[in-house]
């Protein structure tokens, strides 16, 4: 029996084809697809499986799921769970939001792919709140259940952005000018480090009159001054904004950020003035220094979740026979 895991989110679509094992599962083949490059993930499935027909699909989507439907948000495609199982003949199609399934990865992780900014007391089975920023910013939290962790998804990184200090106040008031609302995730993704990177150097928030954020982060790697101030802003309202969510799920079992962007500015994130703006939210600030705050290395932590709740599936099926 084989299963299909998949990672779709706005810029890359990941896939893996896999069998259950006593460990977990083995993979037999794994790709990756630039999304945008197809008119919708049939396409790809088609490209990747050829007459393979796994047993199982799991399939992790940037947006919102709603009765195993969903419009994803930064690609315009539209999925629908019974549709794929139909067209490839598959048994069992599981759609859930990305950060869903990052979330069910976080516990199988191991300490190798974590970087740990504050170590915190965490409490075992407390909350878990996940964070990340890559082509857009994701949220979800994890709860623990009786013997099981429960994922419970969100839309929070399109929650309003809340300044801490006048220069980000007036950041907030260049976006709302540009956009009418100023998010979190205008500022938390790779264009919102090239909005901040505008920003600073007196430019403007809109992406496109500057350099991009992979040519950004190079010019940091330099010691480009302009860059590494847009790098730390940004390390600082991604604390901050962790912080935020921490008290809102009160993540006691701990604080992970992931996506593509934190891994790979973690001198930035390990500064001291990165988890005084995590925890400088009195009265709270005990509480929060008290929760862990860790960076997630492994950048495929989406497809890692996803292969995991379909390896379950697929145990399930098998018990069932």
């Amino acid at each position: 029996m084989s299963f299909l895991a998949a990672d779709i989110g706005g810029t890359y679509t990941r896939l893996l084809l896999a069998e259950p094992s006593a460990t977990g599962w083995r993979v037999l083949r794994e790709q990756r697809f630039v999304g945008a490059d197809y008119p919708g993930l049939e396409a790809i499935v088609q490209l990747f499986l050829g007459a393979e027909r796994p047993s199982v699909a799991c399939i992790a989507v940037a947006g919102p799921v709603s009765e195993q439907r969903v419009c994803m948000t930064n690609l315009p495609w539209q999925l629908d769970a019974r549709q794929l199982a139909a067209h490839f003949g598959i048994a069992q199609v599981r759609l859930l939001n990305d950060f869903a399934a990052q979330a069910y990865g976080l516990d199988s992780l191991p300490a190798s792919d974590l970087c740990t900014l504050q170590v915190g007391q965490p409490e075992a089975g407390g909350v878990r709140a996940l964070l990340g920023a890559g082509t857009g910013l994701g949220m979800a939290l994890l709860v623990r259940c009786a013997e099981h962790w429960q994922v419970l998804p969100s839309q929070g990184g399109l929650a309003d952005f809340a300044p801490v200090d006048e220069q980000q106040l007036a950041l907030c008031a260049a976006l709302q000018q540009a956009y009418g609302r100023a998010s979190q995730e205008l500022l938390l993704s790779g264009h919102g480090l090239e909005r901040i990177h505008g920003f600073l150097g007196g430019r403007g928030v809109l992406p496109g009159s500057g350099p991009d954020a992979r040519e950004i982060s190079q010019a940091a790697e330099q010691g480009e001054p302009l860059a590494c101030a847009s790098l730390a802003l940004f390390a600082r309202i991604f604390a901050a904004c962790a912080g935020n969510l921490a008290l809102l799920g009160l993540a006691q079992g701990g604080v992970y950020l992931s996506g593509g962007i934190a891994p790979k500015m973690l001198t930035f994130l390990q500064q001291p003035e990165v988890l005084q703006a995590f925890s400088d939210k009195p009265p709270m600030r005990e509480l929060l220094q008290r929760m862990p705050l860790h960076v997630v290395l492994n950048e495929q932590l989406g497809l890692h979740g996803a292969a995991t709740l379909a390896a379950q599936l697929c145990r399930a099926q098998e018990g069932g026979l």
